[in-house]
């Protein structure tokens, strides 16, 4: 760490080095312009916007597209990942409704580069998991003058990016030339809230002018948006495959199961949730620009972003134990157990508190000098923070506690017709009268857990870059050229504290007057078949958190707060490149073609430590919860690892006519491991449920994946603002991580679950007509003296040594992706209205097949999408309708409770955003805003369409507001 603070104090000295030999003469000369006073006309509005686009991506070699801002602080939306959508073959991924991160030619986020103003930029995520993928919701867009993507690789960009390098621009003050003041505020209104504001301001700004006759250029931009939202959601935690036991023997079962493997599948849970979401945004930027003589422009910026979420989540619902717990069972052709009534158990209502912080800063410097003609150079350097943390106590990013109800008589799920499985259950053993439904009276409290966690992430860049240009009349245009370093330093902390000690549900009727009766509306859920007013149980009872945790403090003399770190990984990359490349102008049979070709050179040391903790033994708490005790004594591992790459490119540019393209483009590109798979350790889950027993295992040597690739494109541009294009690609991709998940045993870990007195246990309640239940087992165990003094039951030397599923990434696979981008823009005559459609459709040789439980290779995100706009504009209305859709998608390789590999599903997806605005006069605009109007909820499923893991209602929001530019 010692040398991140010598980097930054080098940097900070340069640049208030520079500053202080420029901002002095700028103020003593203002007085003098003025003098000399040129008129600048802006051309704004959607047509212009979309012409500067668009010439971008004529100009430009290799496939490149781009989003132009109508004007200074006018970006078309206001978060950066809904603007990309509409591009073609940009898809998104979306947090509580907003846009998140991006999919680009069915290549998720951590396979996109994010840049801003051509840096490498670093990113950071609470939960202790290091991440590459950049968020883009941490950025207000107002400053944003333009993104452009490149889906093609070139020598002199950054490589990281084999799905796409996006660069983000924003505003210079000597780009304009003149004073530019713009401000607006809107109020937005979520129609999802509930207990926040119903209007939730933000306010805009961005100011900058020029001095010394355009020698010296100050900008300022900032932003603040709060938003208020709710979202309300069912899920399931997974569906466990094959799990432990037979079926109780005296259990009614319909097997239909036709699996091919003879797999089964079975719901751990079935769970519903409120959550009540605060957001607040600030962002800033402030930008020097100095030009003392026309060939030497010097440019210092510092950014600086932060991002708070703060929610609290009511959750409710019921764990299903397993075929062994069964009274009867339906297992359809797919071997899902989609109708199970089980015996025993709990109902849980869990309360959160959930807080994060993610800050983002950025100081840089930039200088560009023509030192002739025929020579220019470019230096640019940066030093900049990512850091997210928990917002609660003590890094605390999640504060849970539990109130429920166990011995519940009978529970039922029904998956077999309905989006949301219904979920039924019988309380009669808990009242005397027989009363079926849940009453105050029966709530006990269960434990409680808290989750920490910190990342924090810096990034240190050294780019110089060169250029000549030929004097002479020859092919050979110009050479550019470079050199960088990077070095990236990323250190992930967490802690989970817990199960912290609640009673244990030792303690029923201690609670009934803290807990309050919630009756479900139809309109809960309502979008999906299964909710609204088909829910068997629509209640639930709520409570206060931080009333309930404190009480619960003074009964069991216990405290809920952060432990110290349990993970803290540390990894190092310093990355060193070289670059050449040619620029070629000559022709084809009398028609212009350019080529461009390009070599890049990399290598890469890498450097990772991570923190190891030995476990000691494995708990049977209670019935339904287990636990890992780990030792309190820590080493730290070191492993050290290096690779390099030679990434060739090679664009073609042909204009058949002046207004017909055709390009062919080679590249090869790379995107390097995932950080969290590059971990130096090995751990084991803290929660060792039957059936979930799992550990992961990094791996530092992991080689970054490479891409070959291949572009084909045809390009008719017939108007000024209207075009036609079609393109192919095909990316030929090694390297590939995939998880190999291998059983491991370690001798001192035992199993109390399947030792020889949980199956004495087992045998006699059988030979008694019971059911085997995890509840009698555990019971019985307790009543024979296998319990400890907490009633808990420990392992012993005469249980089975405990089986564990250890994930490890490893490069073993290798994938083709081709597909077609089809792109039609178009803008009728004079009348103001014009449209925008595009397609994607994307395939691989790669499939998932539902049908097997063992680890398999596929790749998340891959989906056709489609973009369709129309828009009108005049002298003062400017109009636009947007329609973007994403068919269904494999969105994970991972069910939290599955116990083995397991996939997620994200159903096909459709969102309609409306934008209005009216030109008040020269300076006013005030506007309307309207984002997924129509309501489309989200559905995730499992390995088939029963397999529900999570159905959320999403609401429609709506801004008003108004700019005023001086």
């Amino acid at each position: 760490m010692k040398s991140n603070t010598f980097n930054k104090t080098r940097l900070a000295t340069c640049l208030s080095l520079i500053l202080g030999a420029t901002l002095s003469p700028a103020f003593a000369q203002d007085a003098v312009q003025g003098a000399e006073e040129v008129e600048v006309i802006q051309v704004s509005g959607i047509r212009s916007s979309q012409i500067r686009a668009m010439d971008v991506k004529r100009s430009s070699d290799g496939v490149v597209d781009a989003i132009s801002a109508e004007d200074i602080g006018k970006f078309p939306d206001t978060n950066l990942a809904e603007s990309l959508q509409r591009i073609t073959g940009v898809s998104i991924d979306r947090q509580n409704g907003e846009g998140s991160k991006v999919t680009v030619r069915g290549f998720g986020p951590d396979f996109n580069l994010v840049l801003l103003n051509n840096r490498v930029m670093p990113t950071a995520q609470v939960s202790g998991e290091s991440t590459r993928s950049f968020e883009f919701a941490n950025l207000a867009s107002d400053s944003v003058s333009a993104v452009e993507i490149y889906k093609t690789g070139k020598a002199d960009v950054a490589s990281g990016g084999i799905g796409s390098t996006i660069n983000i621009q924003t505003a210079r003050p000597l780009s304009s030339k003149s004073m530019v003041a713009s401000f607006g505020v809107k109020a937005h209104h979520d129609t999802s809230v509930e207990s926040g504001d119903n209007l939730t301001p933000e306010i805009s700004g961005i100011v900058s002018n020029t001095f010394m006759d355009n020698k010296l250029g100050l900008g300022l931009s900032a932003s603040y948006q709060k938003r208020d939202s709710n979202v309300k959601r069912a899920t399931i935690d997974g569906w466990r495959q094959n799990i432990h036991g037979d079926l109780n023997p005296n259990a009614v079962v319909e097997d239909n199961n036709k699996n091919p493997y003879g797999n089964t599948f079975y719901a751990r849970n079935v769970g519903f949730a409120t959550e009540d979401i605060e957001r607040e945004r600030a962002n800033a930027q402030f930008v020097v620009q100095y030009a003392p003589v026309e060939n030497l422009e010097i440019t210092a910026d510092y950014t600086y972003s932060q991002l708070e979420d703060v929610s609290s989540t009511d959750t409710w619902g019921l764990w299903f134990s397993g075929p062994g717990n069964a009274t009867s069972a339906h297992i359809n052709e797919n071997g899902t157990f989609d109708r199970v009534t089980e015996v025993g158990g709990d109902y849980s209502g869990t309360m959160n508190q959930n807080a994060s912080k993610n800050r983002n800063t950025s100081v840089g410097l930039n200088i560009d000098w023509q030192a002739s003609e025929q020579l220019s150079f470019s230096l640019d350097m940066h030093d900049s923070e990512a850091v997210s943390e928990g917002g609660l106590d003590n890094y605390a990013d999640n504060i849970f506690f539990i109130l429920g109800a166990l011995n519940v008589s009978d529970k039922t799920y029904d998956a077999t017709s309905t989006d949301i499985p219904l979920l039924g259950a019988n309380y009669a053993n808990l009242n005397p009268a027989g009363e079926p439904h849940l009453l105050p009276e029966h709530y006990a409290s269960l434990f409680a857990g808290v989750r920490a966690g910190r990342n924090e992430t810096d990034i240190q860049q050294t780019q110089f870059d060169g250029s000549w240009v030929n004097p002479n009349d020859s092919a050979l245009a110009s050479i550019d050229f470079g050199l960088s370093y990077l070095s990236m330093q990323t250190h992930a902390q967490a802690s989970y504290t817990g199960p912290i000690s609640a009673g244990w549900y030792g303690n029923m009727g201690l609670w009934k007057d803290d807990v309050e009766f919630v009756g479900l509306g139809s309109d809960f859920l309502s979008d999906f078949s299964g909710g609204g007013s088909e829910m068997l149980i629509p209640y639930y009872y709520s409570y206060d958190q931080a009333a309930a945790m404190q009480k619960a403090e003074g009964l069991y003399d216990v405290e809920y707060v952060a432990a110290p770190w349990q993970d803290d990984h540390n990894i190092e990359e310093k990355t060193k490149a070289v670059y050449i490349q040619a620029n070629i102008q000559s022709e084809l049979y009398g028609m212009p073609l350019d080529v461009v070709a390009g070599l890049r050179y990399e290598q890469t040391d890498v450097t990772a430590s991570s923190m190891q903790q030995e476990a000691q033994q494995v708990v049977w708490l209670n019935p339904t919860e287990w636990q890992t005790l780990f030792s309190d004594d820590f080493t730290f591992s070191h492993e050290t690892h290096d690779y390099s790459e030679l990434l060739p490119s090679l664009d073609l540019r042909l204009e058949l006519r002046e207004d017909l393209i055709t390009r062919v483009s080679y590249s090869k590109t790379i995107t390097r491991p995932t950080l969290g798979s590059m971990r130096a350790t090995t751990s084991l889950t803290p929660i060792p449920k039957v059936g979930s027993r799992t550990g992961f295992a990094g791996n530092p040597a992991l080689k970054p994946y490479s891409s070959d690739n291949i572009d084909l494109s045809v390009e008719y541009y017939y108007d000024d603002a209207s075009y036609l294009s079609v393109g192919w690609f095909n990316k030929d991709v090694e390297n590939f991580l995939m998880n190999t998940i291998s059983t491991e045993q370690y001798d001192h870990l035992r199993d109390p679950f399947m030792g020889p007195a949980a199956e004495q246990a087992r045998a006699e309640l059988i030979a008694n007509n019971q059911t085997p239940s995890d509840e009698a087992v555990f019971q019985w165990l307790l009543d024979n003296g296998y319990g400890n003094d907490e009633n808990r039951v420990v392992q012993s030397d005469n249980d089975p040594v405990a089986t564990w599923n250890i994930s490890k990434p490893n490069n073993v696979e290798d994938l083709s992706i081709r597909g077609w981008e089809l792109a039609w823009q178009h803008w009728l005559w004079d009348t103001g209205l014009g449209f925008s459609l595009n397609y994607t459709k994307v395939n691989g040789d790669t499939e998932y097949d539902v049908q097997r439980t063992d680890e398999q290779f596929a790749l998340p995100g891959l989906s056709d999408s489609a973009n369709f706009a129309v828009f009108y504009e005049d002298e003062r209305w400017q109009a636009r309708l947007a329609y973007n859709w994403r068919d269904d998608f494999l969105s994970d390789m991972g069910q939290a409770e599955a116990g083995g590999p397991a996939p997620q599903f994200t159903e096909a997806y459709g969102q309609l955003d409306l934008s209005v605005s009216y030109q008040v006069n020269e300076e006013l605009v005030v506007f309307f805003e309207g984002i997924n109007i129509l309501e489309q909820e989200k559905r995730v499923h499992g390995r088939f369409q029963e397999q529900m893991l999570l159905a959320q209602q999403n609401d429609a929001r709506y801004a008003l507001g108004l700019r005023y530019t001086f």
